[in-house]
């Protein structure tokens, strides 16, 4: 069996355990989906019929099971407010998600990993330390402060960038990447600097070992030093580390879709948390999970691609 089957595999167990806890931690959460739904026309016997049709009079463990049952076949249920089919609801809105994502994650990448490596190369120099301090400052900004501060400036005082809303990519390609612009570098920030940080380590770890010494002997440039040998060394932790980041993104997709009136998943999921609408928490957590473990699969088999020394059969 391959390496990729059997991570496939051990994905199965994971997302069985992840449905359960969000599950129960949705339980836990005050308020019933029916009062709240209701609104201020919630009356006895119409909260008693709207828990009846949404299966929420059912013991727990029988809710559970319809719900996984129609997980399995494909059918993540109906949205308790507008009734809608929820994988429908997911594939609306999981490309904003996506390409949001990808930004973010590609601009993280452009930006923090020549960061460290200039950093790495060249410890201790002015450029070691302004990796460093840029890298701290990253790190130290939450994403809410920044993705306002961008707005305020960029946005409404520059008039640079739309400060909210979203325009399709198959509809004007140049509009759409404007309106992602300013979501993907406030996700992209405090992730460049985590992978800039990594990146000078891993380079630190490689620069001094003996083939670069020979290297540098042969009279090679430091740059041709840095990218031809250097890099392709420290390259395992730095795409471990990108990997989860893109993970983390995903999750944090939430906060920067709120902030921009972004319509994708993570603003869907956090508008179903306050309205207690449990099936769709359930089933865009377990989407996302699931691409977190995705990605997590791609980076492992990448290894292989980067040094043969790590190729799993």
């Amino acid at each position: 069996m391959t390496y990729a089957a059997r991570r496939l595999l051990l994905a199965v167990p994971l997302l069985f355990g992840m449905s359960l806890l969000i599950f129960g931690l949705m339980r836990l959460v005050p308020g019933d989906p029916a009062v709240v739904v209701l609104g201020f026309k919630a009356t006895p016997e119409g909260v008693k019929a709207l828990r009846e049709a949404f299966h929420l009079d059912e013991p727990v463990v029988a809710q559970y099971l319809r719900w996984l049952a129609g997980v399995v076949r494909g059918d993540f249920g109906l949205d308790f407010r507008q009734n809608e089919p929820i994988g429908r609801m997911i594939l609306d809105r999981l490309p904003v998600t996506i390409e949001l994502t990808l930004l973010a994650s590609l601009t993280a990448a452009v930006v923090g990993v020549p960061l460290g490596l200039l950093g790495g190369g060249r410890r201790g120099g002015a450029a070691d330390r302004a990796a460093l301090a840029v890298g701290l400052v990253g790190v130290s900004i939450p994403d809410f402060w920044l993705g306002i501060m961008l707005i305020l400036s960029l946005s409404l005082w520059a008039g640079l960038f739309p400060s909210a809303g979203f325009v399709p990519l198959g509809e004007a390609p140049l509009e759409n990447l404007l309106s992602l612009a300013l979501p993907a570098l406030t996700l992209a920030v405090s992730r460049a600097a985590v992978l800039g940080r990594l990146t000078r380590a891993a380079v630190l770890d490689v620069v001094h070992r003996p083939f670069v010494q020979y290297a540098r002997a042969k009279g090679l440039g430091e740059g041709a030093i840095l990218f031809r040998h250097v890099l392709p060394n420290a390259a395992i932790p730095v795409v471990t580390v990108l990997g989860l980041q893109i993970g983390y993104m995903l999750g944090g997709a939430i906060v920067v879709e709120m902030i921009f009136t972004l319509p994708g998943v993570g603003r869907m999921t956090l508008d179903a948390v306050l309205e207690r609408n449990y099936p769709v928490v359930q089933s865009t957590v377990l989407v996302i999970g699931a691409m977190f473990m995705f990605v997590n699969l791609i980076t492992d088999l990448l290894y292989g691609a980067i040094d043969p020394r790590v190729r799993r059969q």
